[in-house]
This record gives C-alpha cells, structure tokens and sequence, in this order.
C-alpha cells in the first residue's frame, strides 16, 4: 500500500508540520478535520455558522482537488459541531454541495474545536483523477 500526503495553499495549514491536508491511498482520499479559516490569513471567518460553513467547504474542495478527487466522489462525511441544533440550518445548504447518492454522513455535537471554531468536517473520497 502507498500513501502519499496532500498539501495546497488554497486550503489554511494551521498547525504545519502536524498533519497532512490529506492522505491519498488505495484510490480514496482521507482528509483532516477542516475549518472554516480563510487559507491566507489562517483566520477562522467571521459570521454566522453557516457562513463558516463555506468556508469549510471551499477548503475541503481545494483539498480534494488537490487530491484528484471532488466533492462529487465524497463517500463519507463526519460534521463536528460545538451545538447539535446547528444541523438543521445547515442541512439545506449542506445538500447543495452533494449529488446523489448523498455521502454516508455523521454530525456529532463536541464541547470544543480547535481555534474556538463552532464547525469542523473531515471526509473520504474516491479518487477520480490519478
């Protein structure tokens, strides 16, 4: 088995040199938990929790990208929130990014996220692009 580790700018590295963006191996792309930080300024954005929610997004696809994937192979979706009640405004929004079939999805509510941020996602993807 190879494993290779993805980077890009268009996506913020918080912590560098502790982790990869993601790991490709066997045709699947694994991502890190993903923020919902601006890639220049490493900032977690200002707004509302589905504006994070974007943001998050726009990283995640950035990563994918780079990864020789796209949101459209996601298979797997684990959403961390620091409030439950948040899944269900984010839902809607949350069903434009995907095609059908929807990913196998898990929203877990958790006490606390890395930079006080209140929405983290990681994922796993089929690589498309090799």
């Amino acid at each position: 088995m190879s494993r290779t580790g993805v980077f890009t700018d268009k996506a913020p590295t918080l912590r560098p040199g502790v982790y990869s963006h993601a790991i490709v191996a066997n045709g699947f792309v694994f991502t890190s938990g993903v923020l919902g930080a601006d890639p220049v300024t490493k900032k977690i954005i200002e707004g509302t929790v589905i504006d994070r929610f974007h943001q998050v997004m726009r990283n995640l696809d950035a990563v994918l990208t780079e990864g020789g994937s796209s949101l459209n192979d996601v298979v797997e979706v684990s959403v961390f929130l620091t409030s439950i009640e948040d899944a269900n405004d984010l839902t809607p929004e949350y069903i434009k990014y995907f095609g059908e079939p929807k990913p196998a999805r898990t929203a877990v509510a958790v006490k606390q996220l890395p930079y006080d941020s209140d929405i983290e996602i990681k994922c796993v993807a089929v690589q498309s692009r090799r």
